[in-house]
């Protein structure tokens, strides 16, 4: 029986390598553990390999701050969170379920916001669904003082094999 490569696996649940790891975080420029599990599935089990993917995205892009540190904008992730809660619950949301749409908030981390969404038009260029979107960047950008950037797993999982 011939030798396989070795391989440094990551993900024992998903078998899941470094290599693959490291190739979706620079094609898809991928800075959070979340993005990398939508996308290779990887630490979408046990997430016992979490470490590991967070010590790589912090060799390719450098150590995050942690939640509690200000950033540029003056607030920290989760003084971000917050205020993105507040407006989605009393602005954003209200407009979503009246579409049949649901947004499911994940994570924010410095201008990125981690997002699921369901139901009616996901995953179509239907105007209306595109509107929705636009709207609560908007009101996300406008709690924040900081152009917020609206990161969609659904789209990343779709990649995923």
């Amino acid at each position: 029986m011939a030798d396989l490569p070795a391989r440094n696996l990551i993900c024992r649940c998903y078998v899941v390598d470094e290599a693959t790891v490291r190739k979706a975080i620079a094609e898809h420029r991928l800075r959070q553990v979340e993005e990398v599990t939508a996308v290779t599935r990887a630490g979408g089990g046990c997430s016992s390999c979490w470490d590991e993917i967070q010590a790589i995205l912090s060799e390719v892009w450098g150590k995050p701050l942690p939640r509690d540190v200000p950033d540029e904008s003056g607030l920290s992730s989760a003084q971000k969170r917050a205020r993105i809660v507040k407006v989605l619950d009393q602005e954003v949301l209200p407009l979503f379920d009246l579409n049949g749409l649901q947004m499911q908030l994940v994570d924010v981390t410095g201008d990125r916001v981690l997002v699921r969404f369901t139901g009616n038009g996901v995953g179509t260029t239907a105007a209306s669904f595109l509107a929705l979107k636009r709207y609560a960047v908007q009101k996300m950008t406008e709690a924040c003082g900081l152009k917020m950037n609206l990161v969609e797993l659904n789209v990343l999982e779709a990649l995923a094999p």
